[in-house]
C-alpha cells in the first residue's frame, strides 16, 4: 500500500466521516465542498450543491441562527453543539447539533461545519414527553383507584383522585407511606409470591388483597401491577378494582348452591331410603302371595289374595312414581329409544288398565290411526297410562274417556279427552307442577300423590315433545294433548309381546338376606317351585355358604350386615367355587347409581324389590 500525502489523507477522512461535513466561503456563503454523509442525509447531489450560496439552497430552516453563528466566528469565537434544524431536498426536517470553525482554504477564509444528526433522539424525547403527558392525564382522570409505589422501599410516589376518594385518605396522607400504613393487608405469602414475580416478569396480574379504608370499612380489591420508570426511579404502577360486592354475591351464590346440592342430595337419599324401606315389606307380601296361590285352602282365600295383590301393586306404583320423579328432575333417566306405533301402544295401555279393573265403570275407547315415534316404549306407556288413569280418576262412573292418535304436520299426537269434572282456570296453569291435584274430599278416594302429570310433562320433554291441558271449566271435562316428533312411517316396527317363560329346571339357589320374613318367604316360594334353597342372614355367613354350597344362582341383598352385598360378590367372583354361579342383586336400592355399582362389583343382574315371581322364575330358567 502506497503512502498517501497529508492532503490525500485529509480528503479521505473528510469523505469517509459519518458526520455531516461541509466547507463554505465565509464571505460569499457559497458551498465549496460536502462529504458523502451530507449528500446521503440531505438528498442533494454534489452538482446541485457545490458553488451555490447556502441561503439559495434553503438548507437552514432558521437563517437567523446561521447568521448568529457566522457572527461568532468573525469575532474569533466558535460554534459548539448548537441545536439547529435543516431541510432536506425532499422537505423533511433534520435536527442536528452544529459545530463550526474557521479554516483557510487556498488562502481564503472558509467555514467548516460538522453536523451530528439527532433527529431520532429528539423525536423520541418528544414522544416520551407526549407519552408522559398522556399518562399523567390518564392516571389523574382514571375512575379506578391507582397508585405508583417505589420498587425499592414500597413507599407511595403518587396516587390519583380515585384512590383518594376510594380510600378516604388525603393525597398528603398517602404520599411517602407504605402499603401497610394506608390500610393494605397483604399476607406474608402474598408478598413472597408477588415481589419476586414483579422482579422476574415485570408484572403481576389479578391478585386479591384486603383493604381497610380510613373509615374502617373492609374491602376486597383485585390488583394488577406493572413495573415502570417514574421520575427516573424503578416503580410499580398498581390499578385496583373493588370487587367487594361481587365477592359477597359469589359467596351467597356458593352458599345457595351448596344448600341446593345438600337439599337435592338429602331428597335423593330420602327417596332411595323410602323406596328401600317400602320395598322390603312389599317383597315379603309378594312372596307370601305367591305361596298362598299355590296352597288354596277355602273358597275365600282367592278373594283376599286378590285384594292383597291389588294393594301391593298400588304401593309399588307409588314407589315407582316417587323414584321416577327423582330421576327425571335430576336428569338421571336414560331413554332407550326404538320405533314405536303410538296407536298400538295406546291400545295396549288401555287394555292393561282394563285387566286391572280400572275401566269397568267407564266407556273407554281408542280411536285414530297408526303413528310412528322414536322413543322409549316403557316411558311412552307411562305417559299414556298416567293420562288415561288421571281421566278415569276425575270422571264419574258412566262417563267416557277417549284416546285418539293422529299425525299433525311433523308431530305424532295423542289426545285423551274425558267427560269428567273439568279443571278450574286457576288450577289449569299449575296442573303439571309437582304434587298439584284438584281438591279431594277427606276420604281421598281418588288416591295418588300428584305425581302423574308431572311425570307426563317431564317424560314428554325428554322425548323432545310437549303436553298441554285444556278445559272449559268445572263439569265440562278436560283434554290433554301430547305432541311428539313424528318418525318415518316406513320404519315403524311392532314390538313383540314377550312369551311367558316356561318352568325353570330345579336350581341350587342361595338367598343372602338380613330380613328374616323376606328370606323365609322367598325360600318357601323357590322350594315350592322345585329348587334346592339355602339361606344366609348376613355377609360372612353368605360367604361361607357360597364356598360350601356352590349355588347355581345367588340372590343377594346389598345392604347386609358384616359384609355388604357389593363386597361379598367382589370377594367370591375370583374363586373357583363361584365360577358357575349367577349373581343377582335383589335389593330395595333401585337408583341408577345403585345399578351401576352392582354391575361393576360383579353382579350379573340388578333387581329391585318387590320382584315379580314370574320374572324371577324366568331368570332362574335362563341360568
Amino acid at each position: 500500500m502506497t503512502d498517501l500525502g497529508t492532503a490525500a489523507r485529509l480528503r479521505a477522512a473528510f469523505e469517509l466521516s459519518p458526520t455531516i461535513l461541509s466547507i463554505s466561503d465565509l464571505e460569499t456563503g457559497r458551498m465549496l465542498e460536502v462529504n458523502e454523509a451530507f449528500l446521503r442525509i440531505t438528498g442533494w447531489t454534489r452538482e446541485e450543491i457545490i458553488g451555490r450560496p447556502i441561503p439559495d439552497i434553503g438548507f437552514w430552516t432558521n437563517p437567523e441562527l446561521r447568521l448568529q453563528g457566522l457572527q461568532a466566528l468573525r469575532t474569533g469565537g466558535t460554534v459548539r453543539d448548537m441545536e439547529a434544524r435543516f431541510r432536506t431536498k425532499d422537505g423533511e426536517e433534520v435536527v442536528a447539533l452544529a459545530n463550526a470553525d474557521l479554516v483557510v482554504v487556498d488562502g481564503r477564509p472558509c467555514v467548516i461545519t460538522a453536523l451530528m444528526d439527532i433527529t431520532a433522539r429528539v423525536r423520541a424525547e418528544q414522544a416520551l414527553r407526549e407519552s408522559e403527558r398522556r399518562f399523567a392525564q390518564f392516571f389523574s382522570a382514571n375512575p379506578l383507584p391507582m397508585s405508583i409505589v417505589r420498587m425499592s422501599d414500597g413507599r407511595r410516589l403518587d396516587v390519583n383522585d380515585a384512590a383518594v376518594r376510594h380510600s378516604g385518605y388525603t393525597r398528603e396522607e398517602m404520599i411517602g407511606r407504605t402499603q401497610d400504613q394506608v390500610g393494605f393487608q397483604l399476607t406474608r405469602e402474598q408478598r413472597a409470591e408477588i415481589v419476586p414475580r414483579l422482579q422476574r416478569e415485570g408484572r403481576a396480574r389479578d391478585f386479591e388483597v384486603r383493604f381497610r379504608t380510613k373509615a374502617g370499612e373492609l374491602r376486597t380489591l383485585l390488583v394488577n401491577s406493572e413495573v415502570i420508570t417514574h421520575g427516573g426511579e424503578t416503580a410499580v404502577l398498581n390499578v385496583y378494582v373493588d370487587i367487594t360486592e361481587r365477592k359477597e354475591a359469589e359467596t351467597r351464590q356458593e352458599a345457595r348452591r351448596e344448600e341446593a346440592e345438600t337439599l337435592a342430595r338429602t331428597k335423593d337419599e330420602f327417596l332411595a331410603m323410602l323406596g328401600h324401606e317400602l320395598r322390603n315389606p312389599l317383597a315379603t307380601i309378594v312372596n307370601a302371595l305367591a305361596v298362598m296361590r299355590t296352597r288354596v285352602d277355602g273358597d275365600e282365600l282367592p278373594r283376599f289374595t286378590g285384594i292383597i295383590a291389588r294393594q301391593t301393586a298400588h304401593l309399588s306404583r307409588l314407589v315407582d312414581d316417587l323414584l321416577d320423579v327423582a330421576r327425571v328432575t335430576s336428569g338421571k333417566i336414560e331413554l332407550r329409544r326404538e320405533l314405536v306405533d303410538l296407536h298400538a301402544l295406546s291400545r295396549h295401555c288401555v287394555e292393561a288398565l282394563a285387566e286391572a279393573g280400572r275401566t269397568h265403570a267407564h266407556r273407554v275407547t281408542v280411536d285414530g290411526e297408526a303413528v310412528p315415534v322414536f322413543g322409549d316404549p316403557a316411558r311412552l306407556e307411562q305417559i299414556v297410562s298416567n293420562l288415561v288413569d288421571n281421566a278415569l280418576k276425575y270422571t264419574p262412573a258412566g262417563g267416557s274417556v277417549t284416546v285418539t292418535t293422529c299425525g299433525e304436520d311433523d308431530n305424532a299426537v295423542v289426545r285423551v279427552r274425558d267427560t269428567g269434572e273439568g279443571i278450574r282456570p286457576e288450577q289449569l296453569a299449575r296442573i303439571f307442577e309437582l304434587f298439584v291435584q284438584e281438591p279431594q274430599a277427606l276420604d281421598r278416594s281418588r288416591g295418588g300423590l300428584g305425581l302423574g302429570l308431572t311425570l307426563v310433562k317431564r317424560l314428554a320433554e325428554l322425548h323432545d315433545g310437549s303436553v298441554a291441558a285444556t278445559s272449559a271449566g268445572p263439569g265440562q271435562g278436560s283434554e290433554f294433548t301430547v305432541r311428539l316428533p313424528l318418525a318415518d312411517r316406513a320404519r315403524t316396527t311392532t314390538r313383540a309381546t314377550p312369551r311367558p317363560a316356561g318352568l325353570a329346571r330345579p336350581r341350587r339357589v342361595l338367598i343372602v338376606e338380613d330380613n328374616a320374613d323376606a328370606r323365609e318367604s322367598l325360600q318357601l316360594l323357590l322350594q315350592l317351585a322345585g329348587h334346592e334353597v339355602e339361606t344366609a342372614p348376613d355377609g360372612p355367613t353368605g360367604l361361607q355358604k357360597l364356598e360350601a354350597f356352590r349355588p347355581d344362582v345367588a340372590l343377594i341383598d346389598l345392604g347386609l350386615p358384616g359384609i355388604d352385598g357389593y363386597d361379598l360378590v367382589r370377594r367370591v367372583r375370583g374363586l373357583p367355587e363361584a365360577q358357575a354361579t349367577r349373581f343377582i342383586a335383589l335389593t330395595g336400592y333401585g337408583q341408577a347409581e345403585d345399578r351401576r355399582r352392582a354391575l361393576e362389583a360383579g353382579f350379573h343382574v340388578h333387581l329391585t324389590k318387590p320382584v315379580d315371581p314370574e320374572r324371577l322364575q324366568r331368570l332362574l330358567a335362563a341360568g
